[in-house]
């Protein structure tokens, strides 16, 4: 009887071992970030929303600290905004500015693994949405930290939002 119940302890202790250093690992997995979750660099894939379509930001830093980055959020019945530009990082904020016919210019702010969209959202930048979507809000978790991860993203009709070079 006393064996079964050390196999037991054995094995309970074993058990939780195994799965705290999984989750430890996968916490640290995460490319261009570090143990801690946090983004180390621009570069990368971006995903959020909750449809079956994910909302997706892509970031690709080129020479001089130029950063490109292309977006996608969806909004409901099929509903999009999409838009792209350049990025700039000051700290834990990020400055996307859209490269369009209006003029949208919006503060994310940067926290561990996330980038988050304002909930307020600068009146040029509904020339980027659907009448059913909007920016407002929207985060995007770090799901790639390289180049070829940003180009993954996709535009509304499937082609690399962040696709080809500088």
């Amino acid at each position: 009887m006393r064996k079964l119940v050390l196999a037991c302890l054995i094995l309970a202790g074993c058990t939780g071992e195994e799965s705290g250093g999984n989750q430890a690992a996968g916490a640290g997995a995460s490319g261009g970030r570090s143990g801690t979750g946090r983004i180390t660099t621009l570069t990368g894939l971006y995903e959020g929303g909750e449809s079956d379509r994910k909302d997706q930001l892509c970031m690709v830093e080129g020479e001089g600290g130029s950063t490109r980055f292309g977006l996608v959020v969806w909004g409901s019945e099929m509903h999009s905004c999409s838009g792209s530009g350049t990025a700039v990082r000051q700290g834990n904020s990020l400055r996307l500015a859209m490269a369009g016919d209006e003029a949208c210019a919006l503060t994310a702010s940067i926290a561990g693994a996330m980038i988050t969209l304002p909930a307020a959202i600068p009146d040029g930048c509904a020339y980027y949405c659907g009448a059913r979507a909007t920016l407002q809000g929207a985060s995007f978790t770090q799901a790639g930290s390289t180049a070829e991860d940003a180009a993954k993203a996709k535009d509304l009709v499937g082609e690399p939002l962040c696709g080809g070079g500088d």
